[in-house]
């Protein structure tokens, strides 16, 4: 495993913490060993023997977000040949995003510093987002003539309602944590540092209840708030 995503495990908790050059910069490399790291919690999840997956960044972001100039480049390569099918790279790499929500245990992104772009798209494809105070996130790519491919837009959606998404979309502008959370985008705020415990006592609640499937997560975490916030 590289040492930029450094996959743990303690009392039933996987935690990813990725530490790519340039506060997780979403290069070819990174990409590479991102979609390395999620083949293994995938074979890990079908033990069920995890209580959750944290995903946090090990410097002061959680990343920066894909480098434009590599995207631009991929994006040219990987254009549709007219089949009307999607490039293999392309579908092999969304998955590893996608995949998360759809995992039996909690999957949770602790966000800090700047979550943008792609990096976003891990967040939001979470089950649940925590983020710390001073944190910002967005949505870019329409300033450079693109759309979020990585299963970004549906789960904004659904997460904030389709005018916040549509604002953050369209707009690229990045917004503070204060506002993420207040739209829904992030299901927890925390103070400096308290993200990761936030995340961990998240997730003994719901090991506790044994009775987490993807479909309940939102309803788990507003008797979570109600119960225990």
């Amino acid at each position: 495993m590289s040492d930029t995503m450094l996959l743990t495990e303690e009392n039933g908790i996987l935690r990813l913490t990725m530490n790519a050059p340039s506060n997780n910069l979403m290069t070819a490399d990174f990409f590479r060993d991102y979609e390395a790291v999620m083949a293994e919690v995938e074979e890990r999840a079908k033990s069920g023997n995890i209580k959750g997956f944290i995903i946090c960044g090990g410097g002061r972001h959680f990343s920066t977000g894909a480098d434009v100039e590599a995207l631009a480049d991929r994006s040219a390569d990987e254009n549709c040949d007219g089949t009307g099918e999607l490039p293999a790279g392309h579908i092999k790499q969304k998955h590893f995003f996608t995949f998360l929500r759809g995992l039996n245990f909690p999957v949770v992104s602790v966000v800090t510093g700047f979550c943008i772009g792609s990096g976003s798209e891990i967040a939001v494809n979470s089950h649940y987002r925590i983020i710390e105070k001073n944190a910002r996130v967005g949505q870019p790519e329409s300033t450079f003539g693109i759309l979020p491919a990585l299963g970004g837009v549906a789960r904004t959606i659904d997460i904030c309602g389709m005018q916040n998404a549509y604002e953050l979309v369209m707009s690229g502008e990045l917004i503070p944590a204060e506002r993420a959370y207040e739209i829904g985008w992030a299901d927890i705020f925390a103070e400096k540092k308290q993200g990761i415990p936030a995340a961990e006592r998240l997730i003994g609640y719901i090991a506790e209840r044994g009775d987490f499937v993807p479909e309940k997560a939102k309803t788990i975490m507003r008797e979570y708030k109600e119960t225990e916030l």
